[in-house]
């Protein structure tokens, strides 16, 4: 009797053992490349690139992914988070970018209505992985922006893009890569834009 009480408390025992708890991962973009500055300001006041939005869970930390081309499907992946919402971390980048190439005088995320500015805002509506079978993966990136000039009742520019980047490797740190460059190349292609626009006077 006493045997077969100590089997019952070790098979108890081994029953209740804690699963062990998988460690949460952060992931922040990858680091700026360095861009050449310009050779003067694109715009003749301070540019406030104020906080993106983004709807349903393009706006929260958990990294996404999908196996459709058009991402009919999102899922989060499990323990593997942002270090920060993407719009924000998006927000940062651009003004990193903007200061880094002398864009404006002034390149910030807040200043008083009293100053005249040009102000930036934006929703971000595609920033996953995109796994599609019998494709390669790609990280997508999909932004609108708008630049509005302070008493001006028409936007100063507008900017619609999506970009689609390779993901070269599995690991989540490689989209994580890849979504930086597409972050990037928006950067890049609104840089374009001001610049055109700035020679239509």
């Amino acid at each position: 009797m006493k045997r077969v009480g100590l089997v019952m408390l070790v098979t108890l025992g081994a029953c209740s053992a804690p699963e062990p708890i998988p460690d949460f991962r952060y992931y922040r973009l990858a680091s700026v490349e360095q861009a050449a500055p310009l050779p003067a300001p694109l715009l003749d006041r301070p540019l406030v690139i104020e906080p993106l939005r983004a709807d349903g869970v393009h706006g929260e930390r958990p990294i996404l992914y999908a196996t459709d081309p058009d991402s009919l499907k999102i899922s989060q992946y499990h323990y593997q988070l942002w270090n920060d919402p993407p719009p924000t971390m998006i927000q940062r980048r651009l003004i990193d970018h903007f200061n880094a190439i002398g864009a404006a005088s002034l390149v910030t995320d807040r200043l008083g209505s009293r100053v005249s500015a040009y102000r930036l805002r934006g929703v971000v509506y595609r920033f996953e992985r995109v796994m599609s079978e019998g494709a390669p993966a790609e990280a997508v990136v999909a932004v609108r922006l708008r630049i509005d000039q302070d008493g001006e009742d028409l936007p100063y520019l507008t900017l619609d893009r999506m970009v689609r980047v390779p993901v070269t490797g599995q690991r989540v740190e490689d989209a994580a890569v890849a979504l930086s460059e597409g972050v990037d190349r928006i950067a890049a292609e609104l840089v374009a834009a001001l610049k055109a626009r700035r020679s239509e006077g």
